[in-house]
């Protein structure tokens, strides 16, 4: 006569791309030869633990129990990966062999690596996964200490603990403690170059501003030494700092590349990227599903210096996730998507020489040099570009201003404008969208534009040549000029200046 097995049910998760997915945790005891096993699609990381909870066990006075043990993860269609199962499938095996005292009726979550001393480990992409779960309805939530900064970026509340044996007070002693965890809020750097270091590049500087408080793509053109790179730094302190809930989704990202050692700022993220870039790296790592450049500067700044000198594949590669704002790749047979919601900032020169733009005579490249140069930058991907600049060398004046005038705080002003910008936007559209963002529906409504306004710009654009894509984003980035002006309308004037950005030298 056999006996019925002893099961226990309680909760973990695991990451999937950018999401978690709560799984259910059952371990079943049963008398016989004894075995372990671990069924539903598990990655070795996760079979391999029996060797960790047995040491982790007879480290901290707990036993494994004698006959077959089974932990089945679910939903068992999904594959799984990460020791972060550990602490989960240990407990289960605790309560279902009376070695713990299991409250009644108790819905319980837990999630965290076990060392072989028993000590309790954080796991890559606990952010992502305590966000999943701090609105779900457990008694019991535990979590490794190591884990709280993230938990409190995530907004999750729950007890930590270091160590396996800390279980007994938890649930022997009846002292469970609800946390709610907070994190070390290092603020905002103010670490950028003010804007008023750009001089004799009005233009320019207006064509940043109007970047940052529509958040649209921008190119720059210009020559060696006109402050092209100056103005892609200056570019990152005219936007507002990261939400809370934008934090959260920035650092659960850059947690799943940099551990722990993730940097808590709530500066926008600004990735750098040159022409050596490649598609991989744009993209990540389809392998172990980890998000490259593209999703890592979610929410802030791709800033992708010389474009004229990137190959072309990866031009091409970058025309989707710029319209999209989303990236998305495959595992056996399964996408994962990444938001890939960010300001895309290119500079180059406008010729091999890089004097086109200058007065006289002092470019020396032909016409059929500077259009093979440029070439990469025809056609489709320039058609996701919303504002261009030209950008030509200072003169001696300005140059010596530079260091002999103070900076004057112009960038915060800037920021100021910027901010109100975005709450004008987020009033029409809700929290999620800006002008450069917002999804092509009825725009003409949306963004309140008068019908005459519309027949204006359509006449523009024809004159000047633009797409059906480049006619939406004059639109746009003359919703953007109108928020500057704190216009409830788009007028006329506002498309004409829209239009001036859309002309370029190439």
């Amino acid at each position: 006569m056999t006996s019925k097995p002893n099961v226990t049910r309680l909760y973990s998760s695991f990451v999937s791309g950018s999401d978690a997915t709560v799984s259910l945790v059952e371990v079943s005891i049963s008398p016989g030869i004894p075995t372990f096993s671990v069924i539903g699609l598990c990655d070795s990381s996760i079979r391999e633990s029996e060797g960790r909870l047995r040491s982790a066990f007879k480290s901290t006075g707990f036993t494994m129990p004698k006959g077959h043990i089974t932990v089945a993860i679910s939903p068992a269609y999904m594959r799984k990966t990460g020791s972060g199962f550990d602490l989960a499938m240990a407990m289960g095996i605790l309560f279902a062999s009376g070695q713990l005292y299991l409250p009644s009726g108790a819905k319980i979550y837990a999630e965290g690596e076990l060392s072989l001393s028993g000590e309790l480990k954080a796991t890559p992409g606990s952010c992502i996964r305590l966000k999943t779960v701090r609105g779900m309805d457990f008694d019991y939530k535990i979590i490794p200490e190591s884990e709280v900064s993230s938990a409190g970026i995530a907004g999750f509340t729950g007890q930590g603990i270091n160590h396996l044996s800390e279980l007994n007070s938890v649930f022997d002693g009846n002292d469970y403690q609800e946390t709610v965890f907070g994190f070390d809020k290092k603020g905002t750097t103010d670490d950028f170059l003010d804007i008023s270091l750009l001089k004799g590049q009005e233009k320019t500087k207006r064509a940043l501003l109007i970047s940052a408080a529509g958040f649209h793509n921008i190119l720059l053109l210009g020559s060696p030494g006109s402050g092209k790179t100056m103005a892609g730094k200056i570019l990152s302190g005219l936007l507002p700092p990261l939400g809370p809930e934008e934090l959260s989704d920035v650092y659960s990202l850059s947690e799943l590349i940099e551990g722990d050692d993730t940097d808590l700022s709530f500066d926008r993220p600004v990735r750098v990227i040159g022409p050596n870039i490649s598609v991989s790296k744009l993209l990540g790592n389809a392998q172990s599903v980890t998000p490259g450049e593209l999703a890592l500067a979610n929410k802030g700044i791709l800033f992708a210096d010389e474009l004229p000198l990137y190959k072309t594949e990866v031009l091409d590669f970058l025309r989707n996730p710029l319209e999209e704002r989303k990236v998305h790749m495959t595992r056996r047979g399964v996408t994962y998507s990444f938001d890939s919601n960010f300001i895309f900032l290119g500079t180059g020169n406008p010729c091999k020489c890089g004097l086109l733009y200058e007065k006289g005579t002092k470019c020396r490249c032909t016409v059929n040099e500077i259009n093979r140069y440029l070439s990469k930058l025809n056609g489709p991907f320039m058609e996701r570009i919303d504002i261009f600049s030209e950008m030509r060398s200072i003169s001696g004046d300005d140059m010596a201003s530079i260091y002999i005038d103070e900076a004057e705080g112009e960038s915060l002003r800037y920021r100021e404008t910027v901010e109100r910008c975005w709450q004008n936007a987020f009033s029409r559209y809700g929290d999620h969208y800006l002008n450069g963002n917002f999804p092509d529906t009825d725009i003409r409504d949306a963004m309140r534009i008068p019908e005459s306004v519309v027949r204006f710009a359509s006449e523009l654009s024809e004159k000047g040549f633009f797409s059906a894509r480049g006619f939406t984003r004059v639109l746009r980035v003359a919703r953007t000029i109108a928020d500057i002006k704190d216009s409830d309308d788009v007028s006329e004037e506002d498309v004409s200046e829209a239009t001036q950005f859309r002309k370029r030298g190439v």
